[in-house]
């Protein structure tokens, strides 16, 4: 009976802790499904819309840089990002429910893309898929850019350059509601074949 009891204890430990993992998975598709899984991707797309797909493990959200400058370079693995406590603060406006289906642009903002139960909205499209109870999988699409700094719109057929993105989740908070432990971190290099 020590036993049986033993067992179901230790399996109800172990299902408490994997129920609690914390995970973000991302996904480029445009013709084909693309997973960033390394440190630092490089891709290429076609200039045209594709889609992020991001998977949300008991995680409510990613902060995204985006730039057309190759900023994003002085981000290493490992070490510090600047302002990382504050990145709620240096949020970017979004449009709700990926009306625009646009990517922010900037050299300081972060967008912030997130899901929560019951909120009035949320940048990714209206469509949320869940796999368990701790576990969503949200998609945005990406036809044009949004330049903060210029105030302008670029279709993606019109881009010249790559486009730069850092993926940032955040495992704690602090008693502020500040960031105080990275989750994961992905560095993403864009390109663009002529190929339609």
């Amino acid at each position: 009976m020590f036993r049986i009891t033993t067992l179901f204890f230790l399996l109800f430990v172990y299902g408490c802790a994997t129920a609690q993992q914390k995970k973000i998975v991302i996904r480029i598709i445009q013709d084909e499904s693309l997973l960033l899984s390394d440190f630092q991707d490089v891709i290429t797309l076609k200039k045209k819309p594709f889609k992020f797909q991001v998977s949300l493990k008991n995680v409510e959200g990613v902060f995204v840089f985006a730039s057309s400058r190759d900023s994003v370079y002085r981000f290493t693995e490992t070490g510090p990002i600047r302002d990382f406590k504050y990145l709620p603060l240096l949020q970017l406006e979004e449009d709700a429910f990926n009306q625009n289906k646009e990517l922010n642009l900037s050299e300081t903002g972060w967008s912030y893309w997130f899901y929560k139960p019951g909120a009035d909205w949320h940048p990714f499209a209206r469509k949320i898929v869940k796999l368990d109870s701790s576990t969503i999988v949200c998609t945005k699409a990406i036809k044009q850019l949004n330049d903060i700094s210029e105030q302008k719109t670029i279709r993606i057929r019109d881009l010249s350059s790559p486009l730069y993105l850092l993926f940032v989740g955040v495992d704690e908070y602090d008693a502020n509601g500040n960031p105080s432990k990275e989750l994961m971190r992905r560095k993403l290099k864009i390109e663009w074949s002529n190929e339609e």
